[in-house]
């Protein structure tokens, strides 16, 4: 039996028995995923196909590999510390893939317990799945819910559970300026909870209907509130290649530039982003 190829940048595959098993998270993968299929099958194998990437883009496969929507334990090839307790989501967010292939929020009665929690949206599930999840991940170290927490849902309650875990980081997101206010709310419950700032981790979405000066202002506040910044450049679903889509108030050089600089801030905190040449600082 052929080894697995672990997940690589959104790509996983491997073999079982006579069957070939690709997973693919990004739209940017499908090629790579055709030419694997490609290959499975010259060698005998039947292929079976899924993942985000591929349910947006099924007819790209059409005669090269069979769709299969909950194949194995997919996340795991991924990542072996990966798991899910629920999928789907309330949330109906244009720039998602969530809602166009999972649908609504579905409660897991069962999942591997394993550090690094893939949920869409956590704290949208019941009292009961989240009381749940947390006494199971009880006694687990380095805890991530790696997909992070909904900020506009999170509850004293919330956090005073999370903070019965052995946590490595806490994730939120700032899609845009007008969450500020349940931004603000859910971090500082969090640091006032005893939580440091330090170790919370900040999705913040770029290009997507903003302009630099306001992505500026979210990823500026979340640096000074002491917390890191991740910014995360809008790609429209289904992109092909990674990084193509230019929004009417940006160039790519300027995205380019915020990207480089604020996923680096740990790197490069000591050059005000004022003053940021990304020519100088090729190794970042």
């Amino acid at each position: 039996m052929k080894k697995s190829n672990w997940g690589y940048k959104g790509l996983a595959d491997w073999a079982r028995g006579d069957t070939a098993y690709l997973s693919a998270v990004f739209s940017w993968n499908m090629d790579d995923v055709y030419q694997k299929a490609i290959w499975y099958k010259s060698m005998g194998y039947k292929v079976i196909a899924g993942g985000p990437a591929v349910m947006m883009n099924r007819e790209y496969l059409s005669g090269v590999a069979e769709i299969g929507e909950n194949y194995e334990d997919a996340i795991r090839k991924h990542n072996p510390n990966a798991t899910y307790t629920s999928r789907g989501c309330l949330r109906k967010c244009e720039f998602c893939v969530v809602p166009k292939i999972e649908g609504d929020l579905v409660e897991l009665a069962e999942w591997p317990v394993r550090p690094i929690i893939c949920d869409n949206n956590l704290l949208a599930c019941s009292k009961k799945h989240f009381d749940s999840v947390v006494d199971k991940l009880d006694g687990v170290r380095g805890v991530d819910f790696n997909q992070g927490l909904d900020a506009r849902l999170m509850t004293k309650y919330h956090v005073d559970r999370l903070m019965e875990l052995d946590l490595s980081v806490l994730r939120l997101a700032w899609d845009h300026t007008k969450m500020e206010k349940q931004f603000m709310r859910a971090f500082e419950m969090i640091v006032n909870a005893g939580f440091p700032a330090k170790k919370i981790r900040v999705y913040v979405l770029i290009g997507w209907r903003d302009n630099p000066e306001d992505a500026l202002y979210r990823l500026e506040t979340v640096k000074n509130l002491g917390a890191y910044p991740n910014p995360m450049r809008f790609q429209p679903l289904g992109s092909k290649r990674k990084n193509e889509y230019v929004g009417e108030n940006w160039t790519d050089r300027e995205l380019k530039r915020y990207a480089r600089y604020w996923s680096r801030l740990s790197y490069l905190e000591h050059v005000p982003f004022s003053e940021y040449d990304q020519s100088k600082f090729r190794r970042s």
